[in-house]
């Protein structure tokens, strides 16, 4: 530790598969005596290099010399952010692909088939349906965060924007029951979103108060939208609560809650603030019965935290088999643009283009996120999704 990457000259005949005709691979699938900067891909090992990556193994290493990150990538000391641009994975597996056919011909070709087509899976994380106390809190105190980092940078207009801001969001009466909508947009664009509700009827602390959704998840109207979602044939997953990270018992309990409220199987999940754990997460949710999660992304940027885009079976260092659940990286998140970064429109439909073509150009599988709750005039968050929604109806 940290993590560091070392930059791979490719042959002319794979250029097309690296960033600026390279690829990036922990120092340690290099072997140790090539000590030279322009390192030969001969010399790579790259399995190694993969599964170091796939895997995120520094990371792991990291949590168990120091705990849990929970998503939170600033943590992970003097890191290597190269490995978060691109789904290096990918590109390392088309190289190979591509340097097979280059030794075995036409025959080769033929036996490894086409390509697969891109897929990129929109989500939603319902966290609110309308607005309450400590929504309001949260946000106007993460704005009035940004106002203050907006001042110390200088930027004075900024922080007139995220004062006002905050207020707003402190008395507003803004309506979140953006359901009808946000459905029929997604017909249209013939897009099938996971949506992840929230269930729990435990007792709250103070703390969970603040901190989880504050919805019920069988109230009439919630049980009417659960089947409404369930009619357009889109999936339902669960939001387990804050607490739950590490929890088999509260993620298999708030996980019978939603099964009954909804009266379907519920397989998919994603963790609330996204808290994850190596060790413990995919274990407490393999036991659950969970069978697809999408837990990982970082909570302060986007980017390609696994450095792939695809949706594969993780590694059970504890059984020393693959875990009892897929895995599909999330690249990014509506608050990413608007309140980690509080990106300009145009950097901000960059960036999305950005995240979302690097996924069709390595053939991949991600998931995106946006809040349904966002759309709404309190946030004016909008804008960003519907340039997500027209991204992926168009490619």
């Amino acid at each position: 530790l940290p993590l560091k990457l070392v930059a791979v000259n490719l042959p002319n005949w794979a250029e097309s598969y690296g960033i600026k005709n390279q690829l990036l691979v922990p120092k340690e699938a290099i072997h140790e005596e090539r000590t030279q900067s322009n390192h030969h891909y001969s010399e790579v090992d790259w399995w190694l290099a993969s599964f170091l990556l796939l895997e995120c193994w520094h990371e792991r290493l990291w949590e168990s010399q120091h705990g849990p990150i929970h998503s939170y990538s600033f943590r992970l000391d003097h890191w290597d952010e190269r490995v978060w641009e691109h789904a290096w994975v990918n590109r390392i597996a088309l190289f190979l692909r591509q340097w097979a056919i280059e030794i075995g011909g036409k025959t080769v070709h033929m036996k490894l088939g086409t390509l697969p087509t891109a897929e990129i899976q929109m989500t939603h994380d319902v966290d609110a349906i309308h607005k309450t106390l400590p929504i309001r809190f949260k946000q106007a105190a993460f704005n009035l965060f940004n106002a203050a980092r907006a001042c110390r940078q200088g930027n004075i207009s900024e922080v007139t924007f995220r004062i006002i801001k905050a207020f707003h969001f402190l008395f507003s009466c803004d309506n979140w029951w953006v359901f009808d909508r946000l459905i029929a947009d997604e017909q249209s664009a013939n897009v099938d979103a996971t949506w992840h509700f929230y269930a729990n009827h435990r007792i709250k602390t103070h703390k969970l108060w603040l901190l989880n959704p504050g919805y019920d998840i069988n109230s009439p109207a919630m049980k009417h939208l659960l089947k409404r979602i369930n009619q357009t044939g889109h999936k339902i997953g669960l939001h387990p609560g804050f607490e739950t990270w590490k929890s088999s018992f509260l993620i298999k309990l708030a996980r019978d809650q939603l099964q009954n409220a909804a009266g379907c199987s519920v397989l998919h999940c994603r963790q609330h603030w996204l808290r994850f754990s190596w060790q413990d997460t995919w274990e407490a949710q393999s036991k659950a019965l969970l069978r697809e999660d999408t837990t990982l992304m970082f909570n302060d940027k986007p980017g390609f935290r696994t450095s792939c885009a695809v949706n594969w079976r993780p590694w059970n260092p504890n059984t020393q088999k693959v875990h009892n659940i897929n895995a599909m990286p999330t690249v990014f998140m509506d608050s990413h643009f608007y309140d980690y970064q509080a990106m300009k429109a145009l950097k901000r439909k960059e960036a999305i283009q950005h995240w979302l073509s690097e996924c069709i150009a390595v053939h991949g599988q991600i998931a995106v996120l946006w809040h349904p709750h966002t759309l709404g005039s309190d946030y004016g968050w909008s804008k960003g999704f519907y340039e997500v929604l027209d991204f992926i109806k168009r490619k």
